[in-house]
C-alpha cells in the first residue's frame, strides 16, 4: 500500500478523487478526512499534512544565546498555536504503519519537499520514498505526476533542512541578543534579525539615510504653449536662474518647425507571471499587500484555477497545452470574445520570459471555471489577461519628436498608439502613456504661446514600496519567492519600518547602526546570497548540508561572542532609540483645547486613553477602545477635522475612526442592523 501526503486537506482530496475515481472511500478520524482506493490495481491512502507538523525546538528549554542544540519535534509540541496539527499527525502514524511504500504529494519546492520529508523519517518506518511532481491541479496533471513518479527529492529536502537550521540558529540567536541587550538597560520589548532580515532592514536603512541627507536644489525649466501642445527648452533644467531668465528673454513670440522625426516602435507583449512580478502588479494596480496577494494566489491554486504560485519562472513549456487552455477561456463569458480572437488568428503559443525555474512553470490559468469574489476575482482577473495578453500580437506605437527653433531651441515628445495589440487583451491593467500631438510641418510658423519659467526643486529618492522592496530582495537574491514578503511583514511588526511607502522608523536605524558596529555580517547582503547559494548547490547534489550548517554556524559564534563583549552599551543604545520610537507612534495630532500635541497614554492597567501633553493645565482627554492595538493614521477626519485613528483587533479587519466620540461620522453607530435598514427604507420613499 502507498500512503501519499499532500501539504493542504483540499489538495489531498483532489489527488484522491483524480487518480482513485469514483471507488475512492472517504476515512475519517475525528475531524480528520483521507481517502483511500486503488489505481491500477495498487491500493493507496492519500493524507493531509497541514503545512510543517515539525518543528525545530531546544532540546533542553534557555532563554540564553547562543544555543544550537536543537532537534525536530511535533509543531504541536514546540508551539501552543500549533495544537491542530496533532490531529493531522496521528492520523498519518496510523496510516504509516499499514503502507509499504511513501509517496510525497507536498509542493515540489524545498518548503514542501522538508514537510514531507520530516512526515517520511519521523512518522512513518517505510523505507521505499517516491515522488509526485506536478504543478496544476487538475485530474490530468495529477495523474500524470502519479503515474510517473520519481525518486523521492532528498537534495530538495536537504536543502529545506539546512535553510531551516540555520534560520533558527540566526533567528533566535540574533533576536535574543538584542533582546539581551535590552533587558541590561532595564527594558523589555520583543525584537528580531534574522538571516535575510537584517541585509532587508540594511536595504531600507541605506535608503532612509540617502533621503534624509538629500539636500534639494532649485532648477528652472522654460516652457511655451505651440498649438496647444506643451514644448520645453531644449537644455531641460536650468541650474543658474538669471541664464533661465536670459533664455526667456532671447524666446521669440514665433518660431519655425524646425524637424518632425516620427518612428515606429514596437512593443512585445510582457511574459506570464512570476511570484515577484505578480506581487508587484498587484500591489500597482489593486494596492494589494505582496503577503496577501501569494495567500490569494495559493487559493486559487488550490481551487484548480491557476497553476502553482511560487515560481521563478516566466517561462510556460510546450509540454503545457496553452491552445487547450485558450479554448477553456473561451467558453467563459467574460473571455470570450479575446480567447476566440486568439483562436481564430492561430495565437496560443505565449511569449517567453528570461526567468526560469526548473521545478515549475510560469504561473498561467487551467481554463477551469471557478467563482472567486472580491480580490481573489481580481487577482484571477489579472492573471488570465496576462496570459491570454502573451499570446496576442505585439502593439505598435508612432514616437514623435518635433523641435521649434524661436530664437531658444524648444521641443515636445508625442506617442501615439496605433495598433493596439495585446494591450486590448491585457485591458485595464495597461498603464497608457499616449500623448497626441497635433500635426505639425518642417518650416512651418508657429506661435510661441504662454512663455513662461518655473521653479522647480530636485526631489529625494523614492522610497521602496512593499511590493518594490520585495523586488530589490529578490534582484539581490536575498531570500525565496515564498519568503521574502514575510520578512518584509515582519519589519514592520518589530516596528522597524512603517507607513506606505516604508519609511524606517527611529527604532529601525539604530537596530542597524548598532549591528553595523557589533555584528556587520548580519547586515551583509554578501553572506547571506552565499548561504542562498549554497542551498542551490545542495538541491543539485553538489555540497553536503553539514558543510554548509557548520560554516554558518561558526560565523554566528564569533559574531555572538563579540557581541556579548558589549551588550550593557548596546542596550543603552537601543533604548535610547526606542524611547524615541514609541514617543512618535504615541503621538495624535494637535489639542483642539491648548494647541500642544495630544498622544495615547497606556496604564499599567491595560486601560488606555488619549491625553494632552500640556496636562495638569489641559486636561483633554479622548476615550479609545480597550484591548485593541491604536495607530496613528496621519489624516484628518473629513466631518470635524480631529485626528484618526485605526483600531486593530486580533483576527478581525482593522478600521479607522476619528477620535471624537461625538463627531457626526459616528452618528450611526451603535444602531442596530434592522434601525438602519428602516432609515435606508424611508429614505428611498422620500
Amino acid at each position: 500500500m502507498e500512503l501519499i501526503v499532500a501539504e493542504k486537506p483540499k489538495v489531498a482530496e483532489k489527488i484522491a478523487a483524480a487518480i482513485g475515481g469514483t471507488d475512492v472511500k472517504q476515512k475519517k478520524v475525528g475531524q480528520v478526512s483521507y481517502y483511500e482506493g486503488t489505481h491500477n490495481g495498487v491500493e493507496f491512502v492519500v493524507a493531509p499534512a497541514v503545512g510543517h507538523i515539525y518543528g525545530l525546538a531546544e532540546k533542553k528549554k534557555t532563554n540564553t544565546y547562543p544555543v544550537f542544540d536543537i532537534e525536530w519535534v511535533p509543531s504541536y509540541v514546540e508551539s501552543k498555536e500549533s495544537d491542530y496539527t496533532k490531529k493531522y499527525l496521528d492520523v498519518l502514524e496510523k496510516l504509516g504503519k499499514k503502507a509499504d511504500v511513501f509517496v510525497s504529494a507536498c509542493d515540489y519546492d524545498i518548503e514542501g519537499s522538508t514537510i514531507a520529508y520530516n512526515v517520511f523519517r519521523f512518522a512513518t518506518k517505510i523505507k521505499e520514498g517516491r515522488r509526485m511532481k506536478f504543478s496544476a491541479l487538475t485530474a490530468e496533471d495529477l495523474c500524470d505526476a502519479y503515474e510517473n513518479k520519481s525518486d523521492f527529492d532528498y537534495n530538495n529536502a536537504y536543502a529545506g533542512e539546512a535553510r531551516h537550521i540555520l534560520d533558527w540558529y540566526y533567528g533566535i540567536n540574533l533576536s535574543r541578543a538584542l533582546m539581551s541587550a535590552l533587558r541590561a538597560a532595564h527594558r523589555y520589548r520583543v525584537m528580531s534579525i534574522g538571516r535575510v532580515q537584517g541585509p532587508a532592514l540594511d536595504i531600507l536603512c541605506d535608503l532612509e539615510l540617502r533621503i534624509k541627507a538629500f539636500v534639494s536644489t532649485p532648477y528652472w525649466e522654460l516652457t511655451a504653449e505651440v498649438k496647444g501642445a506643451e514644448f520645453m527648452h531644449s537644455k531641460g533644467r536650468f541650474l543658474d536662474e538669471a541664464e533661465a531668465e536670459a533664455a526667456l528673454g532671447r524666446t521669440a513670440g514665433s518660431g519655425t518647425v524646425a524637424s518632425v522625426e516620427k518612428k515606429e516602435q514596437i512593443i512585445k507583449p510582457n511574459p506570464n507571471f512570476d511570484l515577484t512580478s505578480l506581487q508587484v502588479e498587484a500591489h500597482s494596480v489593486f494596492n494589494i499587500a505582496p503577503s496577501e496577494t501569494l495567500e490569494l494566489a495559493q487559493r486559487l491554486y488550490e481551487d484548480s484555477l491557476i497553476s502553482y504560485p511560487r515560481t521563478s519562472s516566466q517561462q510556460i513549456p510546450a509540454s503545457i497545452k496553452t491552445k487547450d487552455i485558450v479554448k477553456q477561456l473561451a467558453g467563459n463569458p467574460e473571455y470570450k470574445e479575446l480567447a476566440d480572437r486568439l483562436i481564430s488568428e492561430n495565437r496560443t503559443t505565449p511569449i517567453q520570459g528570461k526567468k526560469t525555474d526548473p521545478a515549475h512553470p510560469a504561473m498561467h490559468p487551467l481554463g477551469q471555471r471557478g467563482r472567486p469574489e472580491g480580490n481573489e476575482k481580481r487577482l484571477y482577473d489579472l492573471i488570465v489577461r496576462r496570459f491570454l495578453a502573451s499570446c496576442a500580437p505585439d502593439a505598435k506605437k508612432e514616437r514623435t519628436n518635433v523641435a521649434v527653433s524661436a530664437g531658444e531651441p524648444y521641443d515636445a515628445d508625442g506617442v501615439v498608439t496605433t495598433e493596439p495589440g495585446w494591450i486590448a487583451f491585457y485591458g485595464p491593467y495597461y498603464k497608457s502613456e499616449d500623448r497626441e500631438l497635433p500635426p505639425f510641418a518642417k518650416g512651418e510658423s508657429v506661435s510661441m504661446d504662454k512663455k513662461q519659467k518655473t521653479r522647480k526643486d530636485t526631489k529625494p529618492p523614492k522610497r521602496y514600496t512593499q511590493a518594490s522592496v520585495i523586488s530589490e530582495l529578490e534582484r539581490q537574491h536575498l531570500g525565496t519567492k515564498a519568503t521574502r514578503s514575510t520578512i518584509v511583514d515582519t519589519l514592520f511588526k518589530r516596528g522597524y519600518v512603517d507607513g506606505k511607502p516604508i519609511e524606517v522608523t527611529d527604532l529601525g536605524l539604530k537596530v542597524r547602526e548598532v549591528l553595523h558596529k557589533h555584528a556587520p555580517e548580519i547586515l551583509d547582503e554578501a553572506l547571506t546570497r552565499k548561504i542562498e547559494d549554497d542551498m542551490e548547490q545542495i538541491q543539485e547534489g553538489k555540497l553536503d548540508k553539514e558543510k554548509v550548517i557548520g560554516e554558518g554556524r561558526e560565523i554566528l559564534i564569533q559574531t555572538l561572542d563579540r557581541w556579548k563583549k558589549d551588550e550593557s552599551k548596546i542596550g543603552e543604545e537601543l533604548l535610547e532609540a526606542l524611547k524615541a520610537t514609541i514617543e512618535k507612534e504615541n503621538m495624535i495630532g494637535e489639542c483642539d483645547k491648548c494647541g500642544k500635541q495630544l498622544r495615547i497614554i497606556r496604564m499599567r492597567t491595560g486601560s488606555q486613553f488619549i491625553g494632552c501633553t500640556g496636562y495638569p493645565a489641559c486636561r483633554n482627554t479622548y476615550p479609545l477602545p480597550q484591548g485593541a492595538l491604536i495607530k496613528v493614521a496621519d489624516k484628518k477626519c473629513p466631518s470635524c477635522g480631529k485626528p484618526v485613528i485605526y483600531v486593530i483587533r486580533k483576527a478581525r479587519k482593522r478600521f479607522e475612526m476619528c477620535i471624537d466620540p461625538g463627531c457626526p461620522s459616528k452618528a450611526d453607530w451603535g444602531k442596530k442592523k434592522e434601525e438602519k435598514a428602516a432609515e435606508k427604507t424611508e429614505e428611498k420613499k422620500a
